[in-house]
């Protein structure tokens, strides 16, 4: 390995290319983490050149390493070396030297327009000195003019920016490329045309960037190994995510095996991940739980493959293991089409758009906000032996073990365990057995139970008398309610699926409202309140309605009042929802404690419907 500490004049200003591997990431950087740092250096370095005059030594400005491999060239060619570490830097320097070439002409055509020759002169210069770092000079074929040469879904957008003649080209592209070109040309415009000495700015702007920004270029020999050097710097604070690492291995062992289509590989098998960054590489979750999908769905793949949780901090490392076996090499195509095809089943899971019942789960786990499962679904998509028969069976029972314990109030803290118990059953299936059986037996059997499917009993028990409202997650009442809205329709319209109605305009509303007081009196019985506040947040005081009402109209009196205000039956006598319909219908006359009490035993028998009881060989309560 042989460090070198150069300026970009040595860089970029000989005939050079450093291109980007498959295994590298896209172009991630941004304005808040990377750009606006690096253009405080860049800008306070060049206030010190200014300030030192000519003549005067101004010490270099360090911006970090990068490591380069030498790679084997045609005679005739300009040479080239792949970046190991170090291309979100060198992509962003050049399209930064690209913006500042462009500043430093409009600043000459500026000062030809005002007749300062002078000025005209020292962006002239400055500008042809910034220009040697963009672009080769001499070339054979068209890439060889790009000193930097992107990975394979970032190449399209930096084309356009290196070849453009100006920013009035790049005004619209919406490429984080061209977001980066208008920051850095706004920036170096604003430094140039303000402060003491406009005139002198030009020539201190392009020393700057071509004399006194430096790096440290590491060139492996023949007896380093690019991939340890490339895990090692990422172990040291290389802002990369373990997708990244996994796909670097994935690539780089394929060029080891001499497979010798690793660029086709790339295409068929990972290429979808990288061409999507704004959904793969989007951060998912909360907090310090937050993580980009990828990360999360490579997760859930390799749980589902060894069958063990893997902890998101230790991610590459169980891959690393999990891909390592001593005895034979790794099957790295297998590998690829096998994380490719989960890939796609993991989006579908995310993102629903079909009207199946396993789509109708999917909408509903999202909405409980349980993803622990997750790997599970993978397996049962991927599987021979499971239809859609198969699977909607499969959606119904998890759905129901899951809203039932939900409605239960029981714990959820050990579903990690119940997925593990659902994947090893599933894992001793012949490939071409269904699936339903043997989930179902798995969760009735389930060994603690304390996570055990609740029957008829307990749920009804528990859907009569808890309170929905604040006790459950808001999301988590909508759902149920939402779900009830749809067995109702379908039950109305002969069981064909809902493809029009638009649940995500809903919102839960009180039918007897939470202010009362007004215009709902109690009954003069002993403990009138208490009943009242039990029964205010049951499931049968809660609706669902289009928008937020009105608070006068929400808080109104049931029935219309003898001065001709209005009451709040005829609000859902007049609703689209068979829910509302079948309330203005069944209990219009009166809505008081024995109404509530009797619509929270017919929605259960719509919810029993829906998420019907565990298997009867085995009934846990």
């Amino acid at each position: 390995m042989q460090p070198r500490y150069l300026p970009l004049v040595q860089i970029f200003g000989v005939p050079a290319r450093y291109t980007v591997p498959l295994f590298q990431r896209p172009y991630v950087w941004n304005k808040e983490e990377q750009w606006e740092p690096l253009w405080d250096d860049i800008s306070h370095l060049a206030d010190r050149v200014l300030a030192a005059g000519s003549g005067t030594a101004v010490a270099g400005h360090f911006l970090g390493t990068v490591v380069l491999e030498q790679t084997m060239t045609p005679a005739g060619t300009i040479g080239c070396r792949e970046i190991i570490n170090g291309q979100q830097r060198l992509t962003t320097l050049q399209i930064l030297l690209k913006a500042a070439e462009h500043v430093l002409a409009t600043v000459k055509s500026t000062a030809k327009v005002q007749a300062d020759e002078a000025g005209a002169k020292a962006a002239d210069v400055a500008g042809r000195q910034v220009g040697i770092l963009t672009a080769n000079a001499a070339y054979s074929d068209d890439e060889e003019k790009y000193k930097v040469w992107p990975t394979n879904d970032d190449r399209a957008a930096f084309r356009l920016v290196m070849d453009a003649d100006g920013p009035e080209a790049l005004s619209s592209d919406p490429s984080r490329m061209a977001e980066t070109y208008r920051y850095f040309h706004g920036a170096i415009m604003s430094w140039l045309g303000q402060g003491p000495h406009v005139g002198s700015r030009p020539t201190a702007m392009a020393s700057a960037l071509q004399s006194h920004i430096k790096l440290i270029v590491l060139d492996l020999d023949d007896s380093d190994e690019p991939q340890a050097i490339f895990e090692t710097l990422n172990a040291h604070g290389t802002p990369l995510l373990p997708s990244d690492l996994i796909k670097n291995w994935l690539l780089w062992e394929a060029s080891r095996q001499k497979l010798g289509h690793v660029e086709k590989m790339y295409q068929t098998w990972w290429r979808g991940f990288d061409a999507d960054p704004q959904y793969w590489r989007a951060k998912i979750g909360t907090g310090h739980a937050a993580r980009p999908r990828i990360d999360t769905f490579l997760q859930n793949w390799l749980t589902r493959r060894t069958g063990d949780l893997v902890p998101p901090k230790h991610l590459y490392a169980r891959f690393l293991a999990h891909v390592s076996a001593p005895e034979m090499p790794a099957d790295i195509p297998a590998l690829m089409e096998d994380i490719h095809l989960d890939g796609g089943c993991y989006r579908v899971i995310d993102q629903p758009a079909g009207h199946t019942r396993l789509d109708t789960f999917f909408r509903r786990l999202a909405m409980m906000d349980i993803v622990v499962f997750h790997p599970l679904l993978l397996a049962l998509m991927r599987r021979p032996g499971s239809d859609a028969t198969d699977k909607a069976a499969v959606a119904e029972m998890l759905e129901s073990y899951l809203v039932r314990r939900t409605v239960c109030g029981n714990q959820t803290r050990g579903y990690n365990d119940v997925m593990k118990t659902l994947l090893t059953a599933l894992d001793a299936l012949a490939p071409t057995a269904p699936a339903a059986p043997a989930i179902g037996a798995a969760l009735v059997g389930h060994g603690n139970r304390a996570y055990g499917w609740p029957d008829d009993t307990a749920f009804r028990t528990a859907w009569e008398s808890r309170a929905f409202y604040g006790n459950l997650r808001r999301v988590r009442v909508l759902m149920i309610l939402q779900a009830i809205e749809e067995f109702y329709q379908r039950e109305g319209d002969k069981g064909e699926p809902i493809v029009t109605f638009d649940f995500s305009s809903l919102e839960i509303e009180h039918i007897l409202p939470q202010e009362w007081e007004a215009n709902w009196p109690l009954p003069e019985t002993e403990g009138a309140n208490l009943e009242r506040e039990r029964r205010l947040h049951g499931i049968g005081n809660l609706t669902l309605v289009s928008g937020k009402l009105n608070p006068s109209l929400s808080n109104a009196a049931w029935l219309d009042g003898p001065n001709g205000t209005k009451g709040k039956r005829d609000l859902f006598g007049h609703s689209k929802l068979q829910m509302n319909a079948r309330l203005a219908k069944h209990w219009g006359e009166a809505w008081n404690h024995a109404a509530i009490d009797s619509r929270a035993s017919v929605l259960f028998g719509a919810a029993r419907n829906i998420w019907p009881p565990p298997p009867a060989q085995g009934v846990l309560s």
